[in-house]
């Protein structure tokens, strides 16, 4: 009676560690010299890392859509930190575009992870770029910050791009 209470217990445990590893199989492993980060790709988004150079790490567009061609694109770059006040760096990101676009006005807003401290800001002129910003910061135990954006042309974030934005910053995960 006893072994078949064990043979139960290892079964549900492998049971448990199935449905763990299948829910990490939507995960997107994107690696560097010194990181390793997962993150989701949104319902009807596709994540691309080979159309990412000069643009991040990876980026996600609309399934029906390219990178040129694409209303919204999501950016996720890694990056080196040198210390742990990562709202910093968001401000030095703040006044190198009021140096490069004069008319640049910021605007808080809320995206939030899980672990993660999260420091937001929308960048945009009107009627020319609307960048939706998020610096994580994933703890002391990583030498890197991740920085996720999303740029669109003319018009501010529909409610699906909010959401898929939202979505690809709270499934982040910092692994090495």
């Amino acid at each position: 009676m006893r072994t078949i209470s064990q043979l139960f217990i290892l079964f549900a445990m492998l049971l448990e560690t199935g449905a763990q590893a299948a829910d990490r199989l939507g995960d997107l492993l994107v690696q560097g010299e010194n990181f390793t980060i997962s993150v989701k790709e949104p319902m009807g988004w596709k994540g691309d890392s080979n159309a990412s150079a000069g643009h991040g790490n990876l980026v996600f567009y609309r399934m029906n859509e390219n990178l040129q061609n694409a209303k919204a694109v999501i950016r996720v770059l890694v990056a080196n930190k040198t210390d742990e006040n990562t709202i910093e760096d968001l401000k030095y990101d703040m006044e190198s575009y009021r140096k490069q676009y004069p008319k640049v006005q910021f605007k808080d807003i809320s995206v939030k992870h899980p672990e993660y401290s999260v420091y937001p800001k929308l960048f945009y002129v009107d009627t020319d770029f609307y960048e939706y910003v998020a610096y994580l910061n994933p703890g002391k135990q990583y030498p890197y910050l991740i920085c996720v954006s999303m740029n669109l042309k003319k018009n501010e974030a529909s409610k699906e791009d909010i959401e898929a934005y939202s979505f690809v910053v709270g499934s982040l995960r910092a692994l090495k």
